[in-house]
Parts: C-alpha cells; sequence; structure tokens
C-alpha cells in the first residue's frame, strides 16, 4: 500500500467578522486510479472538535479518530475537479488578525497539520 500525501496548512483564506470560517481551495490530485482512495488527515489538531462541523463541497466530512490519535476523514467520493474545504469557527480572530476577504494564511497551529492523503493499495 503506498501513501502520498499533500499538505493543506498553507493559502487558507482566514476567518473574518462577515465570513466566520476557515476556507481553503485547491484542486483533484493528479495521478488518482480507479480504487485509490483519498483521505484527509489532521494530526496534533488542539481544537479537534472545531474539525467537526467542516464541510468539503457542502458534503458532510464524517471524521474518526486514527490509530496514532489524529482524525481522518475520506473524501474519495466528495472530490471535484475544484474542492471548497470549509471550516466555521466561533471566533473571526481565532489565531489571526483579519487580513480582509481574499488574503490567505497558515492554519494556527492549534488546529493541527492537515493533509490530503492518496492511499493505492
Amino acid at each position: 500500500m503506498s501513501r502520498h500525501a499533500i499538505h493543506l496548512g498553507t493559502a487558507w483564506e482566514p476567518p473574518t467578522a462577515a465570513a466566520m470560517q476557515w476556507l481553503r481551495c485547491f484542486g483533484r490530485p493528479t495521478g488518482i486510479e480507479p480504487g485509490d482512495r483519498v483521505v484527509l488527515v489532521c494530526q496534533g489538531a488542539a481544537m479537534s472538535a472545531a474539525w467537526q462541523d467542516a464541510t468539503l463541497n457542502d458534503g458532510p466530512l464524517a471524521w474518526h479518530t486514527a490509530a496514532d490519535g489524529g482524525l481522518e476523514c475520506d473524501v474519495t467520493d466528495l472530490l471535484a475537479e475544484r474542492n471548497l474545504l470549509v471550516v466555521p469557527v466561533s471566533d473571526p480572530q481565532d489565531g489571526v488578525a483579519d487580513l480582509g476577504r481574499g488574503a490567505r494564511a497558515m492554519l494556527p497551529a492549534a488546529w493541527g497539520r492537515l493533509s490530503m492523503v492518496v492511499v493505492s493499495d
């Protein structure tokens, strides 16, 4: 079984007072073969409960706890050519200054390290 990780920690649109959510756009990974799975993996999150309300392309994510204690969610059936991951927040500052609509930032460390992993059998 091979695994290829694509890190999603950067290029997030941070929350603002008007948009109380982190947004991350990304393309469909290339080279996905029939039978491959694509899994979102979040490791080291101090705020892991916040991921429970996240959506991908308006579809809910079914997170579960992985053997290493991180979070995992199979998103194979939710992927499109262009994708939007949305994570609602209760505090627009949530670790960053209000950079304004369209600005990009790193996801705060408390949210953990998010990767999209292509798993080939």
